[in-house]
């Protein structure tokens, strides 16, 4: 065999990881276009600022209370947005999961600032360069777990890649890892991805270690995100297909109780700092601090959220209509994820679009349903191998599609960077009259239908 076969095979076998390679550099290309890290009121914004206060509050200032002073940079960056109790106490709105996350890297940004002329305050360069460079670093973590969970699955590995490279160019999952880093998504998609992957050894394998990662997985999950703790149906589904599997699984769940209560045990101890802090803040162990802000489950705007032109899922990021078509050609192993899948799915769009602001504020798409792509990569990636079986014309309609739905979620993120695409009034007429345009057109403003936040906060939406 000539060395240019065997040079040809060797790319081949590395094709899965090539494509994480091009989805990070994209990624990071982004990041180095827009520079956001230079913009005084970029990269620690809206609610980065409660996900990111815990870490200047108590290792820069010393007062994780709030109680000093109203901390501000200039006359108009406030640098924490606390929601305050009846009495008056200052209480960080968000639970700390992306303060543990984004930890490493606020430290490095740290020492950077003070070998540096950067001020030491937490929200200088050095640190907004170490946030998004944390998204990035996540992001990798969670295609390369993804990776994992395909090979385990036995898709090949141009299979494999081209599920990545779609999944990582053609959703915003691209825009949340840099342009809209560090929001929460890309973080809880790698904790998704390193959840179910530990899953599946799990069930391979119920050890110790096995177990207590799931259980801090769970709870780190939740901690970053309260409603993401319904992926544990994943783990509690897995598997199960009928109503006999469910018989057994209930079983070996009786069998395994010890194991169960470690779990439990693990969650719990993930989450003791946030009862601690919540008691010091506000008096009590559990605190909601949320006061004005509720889910309206007897309304869900579910086809608003997938179809609508404000934030609709499959308006913006289209290319998951294939994952969603892939849940129905899951064969042999894969079927294992199918109930799991659609039960989180269903249960998960419910939640999401039951929340008051279904649109989720300022954001590009519909940011609460990146994680999922974790978990919707396995019909994803079996969609694509039951394309490849078909013939040519049925190949080239897909990757037309997919190639298409590439260069638009590329494209839409740099007319939301420009705010070409309006963050929060997205309309019908004005998606269309400004689709493939850089710049605003012509009585932009008439087309924008702005939501009304203190009627949506009374239901009204």
């Amino acid at each position: 065999m000539s060395p240019n076969i065997n040079f040809i095979k060797r790319i081949k076998l590395k094709l899965s990881s090539i494509a994480i390679i091009i989805v990070i550099a994209c990624c990071l290309v982004i990041d180095m276009g827009f520079k956001n890290w230079e913009k005084p009121t970029r990269v620690i914004e809206w609610d980065i600022h409660s996900y990111y206060a815990y870490l200047p509050a108590a290792f820069i200032y010393k007062d994780i209370h709030l109680w000093k002073s109203d901390y501000r940079i200039g006359k108009n960056y406030f640098m924490f947005w606390p929601n305050y109790t009846a009495d008056g106490k200052k209480v960080i709105k968000t639970t700390m999961g992306m303060a543990v996350l984004y930890a490493p890297f606020f430290l490095v940004g740290h020492a950077a600032a003070m070998l540096s002329e950067y001020p030491e305050n937490g929200f200088s360069e050095p640190y907004k360069i170490l946030l998004l460079v944390s998204a990035l670093f996540y992001l990798f973590v969670g295609l390369d777990f993804l990776r994992k969970i395909l090979i385990h699955y036995k898709f090949s590995d141009i299979h494999i890649a081209s599920s990545i490279l779609l999944i990582g160019l053609g959703t915003n999952l691209t825009a949340y890892s840099s342009q809209s880093a560090p929001m929460s998504h890309v973080y809880s998609f790698c904790l998704f991805s390193v959840f179910i992957y530990y899953t599946i050894k799990w069930f391979e394998s119920q050890t110790i270690k096995n177990t207590i990662i799931i259980g801090l997985l769970i709870g780190l999950i939740s901690l970053v995100r309260s409603s993401n703790i319904i992926i544990m149906l994943f783990f509690a589904f897995y598997g199960v297909s009928s109503l006999s599997d469910f018989k057994e699984r209930t079983l070996f769940f009786r069998k395994k109780a010890v194991l169960l209560l470690i779990i439990v045990a693990a969650f719990i101890l993930v989450w003791v700092p946030q009862l601690v802090y919540w008691k010091i803040s506000s008096g009590s162990f559990f605190y909601y601090s949320y006061p004005d802000e509720r889910f309206f489950f007897n309304a869900p705007k579910i086809i608003q959220g997938l179809f609508g032109f404000r934030k609709g899922w499959l308006i913006y990021t289209p290319m998951m209509a294939f994952a969603l078509a892939g849940v129905f050609v899951l064969k042999g192993t894969m079927k294992k994820t199918q109930l799991p899948i659609i039960l989180f799915f269903i249960l998960n769009i419910y939640i999401i679009f039951s929340w008051w602001c279904w649109w989720y504020g300022g954001s590009f798409g519909q940011r609460s349903m990146v994680e999922s792509y974790a978990l919707l990569a396995i019909p994803f990636a079996s969609f694509i191998k039951y394309v490849s079986e078909k013939k040519l014309l049925y190949n080239l309609m897909f990757y037309s599609a997919a190639l298409f739905f590439i260069w638009l979620n590329l494209f839409q993120t740099l007319q939301f960077e420009n705010m070409v695409l309006h963050y929060d009034g997205m309309s019908k007429e004005l998606y269309f009259k400004q689709f493939g345009r850089l710049e605003k057109i012509k009585d932009y403003d008439k087309y924008v239908i702005s939501p009304d936040y203190d009627e949506a906060r009374r239901g009204n939406r």
